[in-house]
């Protein structure tokens, strides 16, 4: 059964119904680290040189390809919430213990696309001040996320994938999220559409809101992937827990 992307919002709405703390922490700690990590390369590097742009900026695709590994990890906790299953914070860094590789290799991959339409828009912007500087960073930043976009039309569910079936190789996720894909792509365009009035409504709240946005969006995402999977029509069964053995003394 494909939901629509009302149906499936609600669905994020009601799985995360007084269960919001714990994603919000998650989504803060990430920005955290992305935002720290970030701060230090560009304070570091002190990018006013050519050479110091072109290192500050690989610096910081690398940082967001470690940050890349949490994000899965987030994806990670939303589909226990989801699926009723024990959740905490210690499935952000999930991905480093289920071959990491894979992950990084996915990411990796679409991020050099990213980066060969945008990176010399962000040189540019390093180069030049005022407005012309803040016209090619918003050029790149644009850029970027529509490539981003674009990109998640075909492969994004590669790392939910990923996450579900460890001996699953990076491009093997990445055939497979195109096979799942097909035919869902208009329905995943419209749903990522439907988020940007609440995107703009966030820049009203000095983006505060986003903290509640972010989680909102990605678990709508995850239940997107649950659907075109079939999984919420059909729940994953639960594993029995472990029987553990009665010591040898209770049986005299």
């Amino acid at each position: 059964m494909r939901r629509s992307s009302s149906d499936l919002k609600a669905l994020a709405r009601q799985a995360l119904s007084g269960q919001w703390g714990l994603p919000v922490a998650a989504c803060l700690l990430i920005f955290i680290c992305s935002f720290i990590l970030t701060l230090v390369i560009t304070a570091l590097l002190n990018p006013y040189s050519v050479l110091s742009i072109i290192t500050c900026q690989i610096m910081i695709y690398i940082v967001s390809l470690f940050i890349s590994l949490f994000q899965a990890g987030y994806m990670k906790l939303l589909l226990n919430m989801n699926r009723k299953e024990p959740f905490s914070l210690k499935d952000l860094i999930s991905p480093f213990t289920l071959q990491p590789d894979r992950f990084l290799t996915v990411n990796l991959i679409l991020l050099l696309a990213e980066v060969l339409l945008s990176l010399p828009l962000y040189v540019l912007s390093y180069r030049t001040s005022g407005m012309t500087s803040l016209s090619f960073s918003l050029g790149g930043s644009l850029i970027t996320a529509l490539v981003g976009l674009i990109l998640s039309l075909f492969f994004g569910l590669s790392n939910y994938l990923l996450l579900d079936n460890p001996q699953m190789g990076a491009i093997e996720s990445m055939k497979a999220s195109c096979r799942l894909m097909k035919g869902n792509k208009g329905r995943y365009f419209y749903i990522s559409l439907s988020f940007i009035p609440l995107s703009i409504a966030c820049i009203f709240t000095c983006y505060i809101g986003l903290l509640w946005l972010e989680p909102y969006i990605a678990n709508t995402r995850a239940h997107f992937y649950m659907d075109i999977t079939g999984e919420l029509d059909n729940p994953r069964p639960k594993e029995d827990p472990p029987v553990q053995e009665q010591p040898f003394n209770s049986y005299m």
